[in-house]
């Protein structure tokens, strides 16, 4: 499937958040859209159920500071065993220029956002290069 040609119904989330609450409704934000979406409430969750999932994983939606691995090291594990991996990282921390962190092809989402905000930008993330 190319970049052009994703839809949310052939399209696969991989939802990365250790506060269950944003979890939630990110969650319930992206599943209202369409998107098939698996998730986990931290990075080795985040690896165990990659490597679990049999199907695709298009694109990874993840905090970027969580305990224990920060989301991209866990995007920059994912990416070498799933080529074509797509990075929306999303933070609260407006003190800090989380935007350093973030691997090239990848994009960046300020907590908080709206639904509109965030089903926007994985479409975004989703039409643009994977991660490198």
């Amino acid at each position: 499937m190319t970049a052009a040609n994703f839809s949310p119904e052939q399209t696969t989330v991989l939802l990365i958040d250790d506060e269950q609450s944003v979890r939630s409704i990110v969650l319930k934000i992206l599943r209202r859209a369409k998107y098939n979406v698996i998730e986990a409430e931290n990075g080795d969750a985040a690896l165990k159920a990659a490597a679990d999932h049999n199907g695709r994983i298009d694109i990874v939606v993840t905090d970027m500071y969580m305990p224990g691995m920060r989301g991209p090291e866990v995007v920059d594990a994912l990416s070498k065993v799933r080529p074509g991996l797509r990075a929306l990282f999303m933070s609260g921390y407006a003190d800090q220029d989380a935007r350093t962190a973030v691997p090239e092809g990848a994009n960046f989402l300020h907590k908080p956002f709206s639904g509109q905000d965030l089903t926007g930008a994985v479409e975004a993330v989703l039409k643009g290069p994977p991660v490198k």
